[in-house]
């Protein structure tokens, strides 16, 4: 039996994270290597595996218990990578053309402490990263955010729902 089957969504996005930022790495590395006209191969072999291996963790992550707060950013950080591209359309046309999706995330980062979503890490340049998820002083004096956000009956609705199904 893999143990991951029975591992939550936090706890399967933390090795999808390390995956991530490993093929993200090599890619750096692979480019860099192309430059020098030096050997690829073994780099492109070890990126055909990572993929495998990615793919793998999506479709475990698809289907792992998701129960508490941290679970669900876990899901839409690895939805925003794989499912929807978000992150490369926020890297391109800017976090201010998101203002329903920077009230999202700030909120949720609030709700969790310490989780970072990778995806956006990975795809934002840190000025982007910062005028999406924090800077909200800044932001307000600009008048481009709304006031804080307070949990919603809607969260409460998704948190309770995943509770009982649990």
């Amino acid at each position: 039996m893999n143990e991951s089957l029975y591992s939550s969504t936090s706890v399967l996005h933390k090795r999808w994270a390390e995956l991530e930022e490993e093929h993200h790495q090599l890619a750096l590395a692979m480019n860099d290597a192309r430059a020098r006209r030096a050997d690829l191969a073994p780099m492109r072999e070890r990126q055909a595996q990572l993929l495998i291996d990615i793919n793998s963790l999506v479709a475990e992550i698809r289907d792992a218990p998701a129960t508490t707060l941290e679970d669900f950013c876990a899901l839409l950080d690895v939805a925003l990578e794989h499912e929807v591209d978000l992150a490369c359309d926020i890297a391109v046309y800017g976090p201010a053309d998101f203002p329903m999706i920077r009230r999202l995330l700030r909120f949720l980062v609030h709700e969790v402490p310490g989780f970072e979503f990778n995806s956006l890490r990975r795809w934002l340049s840190p000025g982007q990263l910062e005028e999406l998820m924090g800077g909200a002083t800044r932001l307000e004096a600009a008048g481009n955010v709304a006031a804080p956000v307070e949990p919603s009956a809607f969260f409460s609705a998704i948190h309770d729902s995943a509770r009982k199904r649990g």
